[in-house]
Order: structure tokens, then sequence, then C-alpha cells
């Protein structure tokens, strides 16, 4: 037995008493009931059922409704209240709204069609055949949408049949078949076959703000906030650019540029002191060269690291030295972080393809590389690889 779809004729009934059909693994099946099942991009219905929780509303194929209950403690045969999550319910029927409005509007000043539609927690989506769409055509139907938005164009349901409303030559072809096409008209703006919920006017909308777009499928993908969630976006964007402005000591307008300026500088910054790494981690390496034990005519240096320094300017620094046997550690956290090189007639010492697991085992490491330099991650003991790898040049 199917639950009749009261929300269709009551939209804004947010409760009602329903009797239990039948409790499943797929959901709990009502008599009637207002909640809408998730889609057409719009998801499922929230709230409680009978004083229990009410995670989302489906269907399937045969148009059954579920309704998924989070531990029900009613019963086959018992009447039980429904109560709608209303805030969430009413967001949806919103940007349900403003998604047709946008759609009818892409279509009948740009020839843009809507491929797709998704209705999220705070922004909706709409996937156009569009390979691109400019800044300006955005704010453009942004305009667009606010000015009907204000408007106040009534929207309501009609209900043809499938010749009918063929005749009516809508943007979209219909996607159900047989007759009892749903068709939702917002009056003045757009008109369209829709299974969906919608407010009754478009001035419930409140605001419209285009949010950015990106490329999917070779088409581009237009964002959007609805209502609440899009005043609230732009004070956020607001703060944001406040603060920013107290921050950098700049007014609005130069915000960016003095923005790009800091972040350059800083890139800049980044650059200056990598390089002093460098040279402090070759300077490190040339003292511990000097000093070193020689084996047949390689310098070899066991190199316990500061956590300061970094392995890769060593790495880099080895590249100076024609010949350089070199094991090199430091400890992070809980890990130890390994290098070992093998510059120049260094490899004729040790053979590291062959010697790389029993050097490795010591400390439970893994890693690789390519001559002269291999690196990786192990823990435990810097030491007892430092005691293997005198060991094989021994």
């Amino acid at each position: 037995m199917h639950s009749y779809p009261v929300y269709y004729e009551q939209p804004y009934l947010t409760s009602l008493e329903a009797t239990v059909v039948s409790i499943t693994d797929k959901g709990v099946i009502l008599d009637r009931t207002i909640c809408y099942p998730e889609g057409g991009g719009q998801s499922g219905d929230r709230g409680t059922i009978g004083g229990c929780v009410l995670l989302d509303t489906t269907k399937d194929d045969e148009h059954t409704i579920y309704h998924h209950v989070e531990n029900p403690t009613f019963q086959a045969g018992e009447q039980v209240l429904i109560g709608l999550d209303w805030n969430y319910r009413y967001r949806f029927m919103q940007m349900h709204t403003a998604q047709h409005m946008a759609s009818g509007l892409l279509f009948s000043h740009f020839g843009i069609q809507t491929v797709s539609v998704h209705q999220g927690q705070s922004i909706l989506t709409i996937e156009t055949d569009a390979q691109q769409i400019s800044l300006g055509q955005c704010h453009e139907l942004e305009d667009l949408v606010n000015e009907q938005v204000l408007a106040s164009h009534a929207v309501h349901y009609e209900v043809h049949t499938q010749a009918s409303a063929q005749e009516l030559g809508l943007r979209r072809s219909i996607k159900v078949e047989g007759d009892g096409v749903r068709v939702v008209v917002v009056e003045d703006v757009d008109t369209i076959a829709c299974g969906g919920l919608h407010v009754a006017n478009t001035r419930e909308i409140g605001l419209f703000h285009y949010a950015g777009q990106e490329k999917i499928r070779s088409h581009i993908r237009l964002i959007f906030t609805v209502g609440e969630t899009a005043r609230q976006m732009i004070r956020t964007a607001e703060a944001v650019a406040a603060g920013l402005g107290t921050l950098f000591s700049a007014p609005l307008g130069e915000l960016v540029t003095v923005a790009t300026q800091a972040v350059e500088q800083a890139a800049s910054d980044k650059r200056e002191l990598q390089k002093a790494e460098e040279r402090i981690a070759a300077l490190e390496l040339d003292k511990r060269v000097q000093k070193a034990a020689v084996k047949d005519g390689v310098p070899v240096v066991v190199w316990d690291v500061d956590a300061d320094l970094s392995l890769k300017d060593i790495g880099l620094a080895v590249l100076s030295h024609p010949d350089l046997a070199l094991c090199a550690a430091k400890q992070d956290g809980q890990r130890v972080l390994w290098l070992i090189a093998l510059q120049g007639r260094a490899a004729d010492l040790i053979d590291f393809s062959h010697a790389k697991q029993a050097l490795l085992a010591t400390i439970n490491a893994k890693g690789g590389g390519r001559p002269p330099l291999y690196q990786g991650a192990g823990s435990g003991e810097a030491s007892a690889l430092f005691s293997a790898f005198g060991e094989l040049l021994s």
C-alpha cells in the first residue's frame, strides 16, 4: 500500500495524524504522509514520527514512500503523529522555487538549458549545457531572479495529460510517463513539469545570490545560495573583508592589491629563507666532511641531524661533494627520518640494492630512491641504523 501524499495538497502542513501500515527493512509505511520523499534534486523530509526521530524519507520505483525512523517504538496499526522539521523543509521549498526561476530565466534570456540540479544543505547547484558563462551573465541572472522574487509572482500547480502537457511547449522534456503530469507554474516566469514542493509566492524566497561556478563534464555548473543562507553568506563575506581590511590597513577597494603584494612578499621571504636553510645545511655538511673518517679515499659521515635541519636540504648539499658516503637520520615525533647518500666512488663501497633490507630492518623503515640518494622513514633508535651502516663499510 502506498502512503497517500498529503504534502501535494497541503505543502505548508507541519503535523499530521497517520496510521502505521507496516514496518519493513526499507522503512516505515504510513497510510498517508506530509513527508516529501527524496527526488528531483530535493532532499527527503526529516522530523519525528510517533515521538521517534525521522532521519530521512525516500521512495522506490513503485512510488512507495518509506520513512526512515530511528528505533521505532510503535507497531503496525497504531496511530502516530508526524511532525516535520519545518525549517529544513521550508529551506528546500525556497531553494526549489528559486531553481525553477533561475533555470527559466537562463533559458529565456541566455538560451542556456539546465542539465541537472541539486539542492544541498546550504547551496543550490544548476548544471547547464553551456561551456562558458561570464561573470557578467551570472550577475545579470542574479539580478533578474531577485527582481522576479520581489515582484511577488504566485506559484501554483496544474495536472495535465501527456498531450496537454506537450502542448505547453515546456523548456524541458517531460520525465514522467502517462497522464497526471504535475506542472509547476511560476506565473510570468516559468512553467515546468515537476514533482517537487515549492513556496506559494516568489517573495517567500527572500534573496537569491550567485556564489560561484565550476566545470563539470565540459559544462558549467552554477552555484547559488538562497534566502537566509544567502543573507548569512553575504554577511560572513562582509565580515571577512572588513577583518582583512583592518589586518592590512587598507580600504575595501584596495584590499586585493594590498593582499596580493603581501602574499608576493611572503613568497619572496619564504624563498630567501629556503636558500638560507640550504646554505646552513651545506655548511654543516662541509664541517662534518672535513672531520670525517676516510674509506678508500671516500669521506664517511654518520650524522644524527638536529630537528631544525631538513634532510632534503642535506640531500641537495651532498651533490656538491664528488665522493661521499653519508648516513643521516633525525627524530620526527614517533618517526625516524633517514637519508643515505652514496655519491661518486661511495657507490663502490656499498651496493645499496643488496644492503637496503638489512639497513632498513634496524629501524623498521621503508623508503627508496635512486643513486646517489635514498630516503624514507621508520621507528626506533637511529643509532641502530648508524651501527649497521658502519659495519657495512668496515
